[in-house]
C-alpha cells in the first residue's frame, strides 16, 4: 500500500475557508476516429452522447463539493468538428478550499488555487495544457468576492509523480486582498482614539490621581474589550497576526501613561516628609541671592563712608526673613544677617549656623538638580505630551508601509 500525501499546513495556515466557483467548463482534444469528410459543417451533439464518446477523467483536486446543473437538462455539450477535434463543454459549481496564511491580516493577500488534473491517465496518455494561454480564463474582471477585492490570476502547468506514474497539473491562482474598511471603522480608528484619548491625563494636575487613573483604566479596558470582540470573530491560531501587534502596542502605550503617573505619585507622595524642606530651602536660596545683592550695596555704601569719615560706620541691622510656608502670624522668623561674609540664619529655636555664601549657594544648586527634586515632576509630563505622539506616530508609519508594501 502506499500513500500520497497532498499537503500539510503550518500553524499560521489553520483557517481554510470554502469558496464556490460556478463557471462553464471546456475541453478540447483530437480524436482521429471521429473525423468525418461528407461536410464541413460542425456537428453539435447533445448530453445523450457522453456514454457513447471518450471524454478525460479530469477532476478538480482541491474540490470539497462539486455538482453538474441539470435544469431543464444536463447542462453538457458536444462540439464535433470534420478532423476528429471534440469539444467538450459542461456548467458545473464547485466548492473550493482554500488555504490562509494570517500573519498581515487584516492587511494580508490570499491566493487561492483551483486544481485540475487528469484521475487516471498519466502523461503517455494525455498531456493537459491551457489553450489560448492568458486568454484560457475569461470572466474574472466581474468577479465579486465578499470580504476580497479580486487583483490578478495566474495559470500555471506542472509534472507531478505518483506510484501509478507522472500526471500533468494544471493550476489557476486566484490572488485577492482583504477588504479594510471594515476593521478600520471596528478596530483600527477606535483604538488609536482610544490611545489618544488616554494621553489626556498628561495635561491633568498632577495632584488629580482620581482622574488621571481612571483615564488610564478606562482605556485599557475598552481596548480590552475590542480585542475580545475581535477574537470572537476569528479562530484560534498560533501564529501572531499584524492586528495583535498592533493591538498589543496601543495596550503598551496606556500602559505607559499609567506608569508614568505611578512614578510621579512616587516622586511625591512617597517623599513627601521632605517636600516641605526641600521647597524651604530652594526658596531660601532664592532669598540668600538677593540678600547677596544687598549686601553688596551695603559694602558699597560702607567703603565709601569710611573715604569720608574716619569714624566706624554703624553695623547694618539684621535683616529679618521668612523661611517656609506657614504664615509668618505663626512663626518666628528666622534671622539672616552678615558677618565676615557669612551669612547667619538663625531659627525659630534661635540656634545660629552659618557657612560661607559660595559653599551654600552650590550645596543648594546640587540639590536642585538631584532627580526627585519637585520641580522635575512638570517635565515629566511635558516630555511625556510630545515623546507619546512622536513615538506612536513613528510606529503607525512603519506598521502601515510595511503591511501594505
Amino acid at each position: 500500500n502506499t500513500i500520497d500525501i497532498e499537503s500539510i499546513h503550518n500553524s499560521c495556515e489553520l483557517i481554510r475557508i470554502d469558496y464556490t466557483i460556478t463557471m462553464l467548463f471546456h475541453q478540447t482534444w483530437k480524436d482521429p476516429r471521429l473525423a468525418y469528410y461528407e461536410t464541413n459543417l460542425n456537428l453539435t451533439l447533445d448530453y445523450r452522447m457522453l456514454e457513447k464518446l471518450w471524454v478525460p477523467d479530469c477532476y478538480f483536486l482541491n474540490s470539497k463539493d462539486a455538482f453538474l446543473h441539470d435544469v431543464t437538462v444536463e447542462n453538457r455539450v458536444f462540439q464535433l468538428h470534420p478532423d476528429g477535434t471534440v469539444r467538450y463543454g459542461i456548467r458545473l459549481t464547485t466548492t473550493a478550499a482554500c488555504s490562509l496564511n494570517l500573519q498581515k491580516f487584516p492587511l494580508d493577500k490570499q491566493t487561492c488555487k483551483l486544481e485540475v488534473e487528469s484521475y487516471g491517465y498519466t502523461v503517455e496518455d494525455i498531456l493537459l495544457y491551457w489553450e489560448g494561454n492568458e486568454n484560457a480564463i475569461q470572466g474574472t474582471e466581474k468577479l465579486h468576492i465578499p470580504q476580497f477585492s479580486f487583483l490578478d490570476k495566474t495559470m500555471t502547468s506542472q509534472e507531478v509523480f505518483f506510484y501509478t506514474g507522472s500526471y500533468v497539473r494544471l493550476i489557476l491562482k486566484f490572488l485577492v486582498q482583504r477588504e479594510v474598511t471594515s476593521y478600520l471603522v471596528q478596530i483600527y480608528w477606535p483604538t488609536v482614539l482610544i490611545t489618544v484619548v488616554s494621553w489626556i491625563s498628561f495635561w491633568m494636575n498632577y495632584e488629580s490621581s482620581a482622574a488621571r487613573v481612571t483615564v488610564g483604566l478606562t482605556s485599557m479596558f475598552i481596548l480590552n474589550a475590542i480585542n475580545s470582540h475581535l477574537r470572537d470573530k476569528l479562530p484560534q491560531v498560533s501564529c501572531i497576526k499584524a492586528i495583535d501587534i498592533y493591538m498589543v502596542v496601543c495596550f503598551f502605550f496606556v500602559f505607559l501613561s499609567l506608569l508614568e503617573y505611578a512614578y510621579i505619585n512616587y516622586l511625591f507622595y512617597s517623599r513627601g516628609r521632605s517636600q516641605h524642606s526641600l521647597r524651604r530651602r530652594r526658596r531660601a536660596r532664592r532669598l540668600m541671592e538677593e540678600m547677596i545683592l544687598s549686601v553688596e550695596e551695603i559694602d558699597n555704601h560702607i567703603a565709601i563712608a569710611d573715604e569720608e569719615s574716619p569714624l566706624p560706620p554703624p553695623s547694618p541691622p539684621p535683616v529679618l526673613v521668612h523661611v517656609g510656608c506657614e504664615p509668618p502670624d505663626f512663626i518666628s522668623p528666622p534671622t539672616i544677617s552678615l558677618k565676615d561674609e557669612r551669612v547667619s540664619i538663625e531659627h525659630e529655636s534661635g540656634s545660629p549656623f552659618s557657612t560661607p555664601v559660595h559653599a551654600c549657594l552650590a550645596s543648594l544648586e546640587r540639590l536642585s538638580s538631584k532627580l526627585f527634586h519637585p520641580d522635575y515632576v512638570p517635565k515629566i509630563d511635558r516630555w511625556s505630551r510630545v515623546l507619546f505622539p512622536l513615538a506612536f506616530v513613528v510606529f503607525n508609519i512603519v506598521y502601515w508601509v510595511y503591511h501594505i508594501y
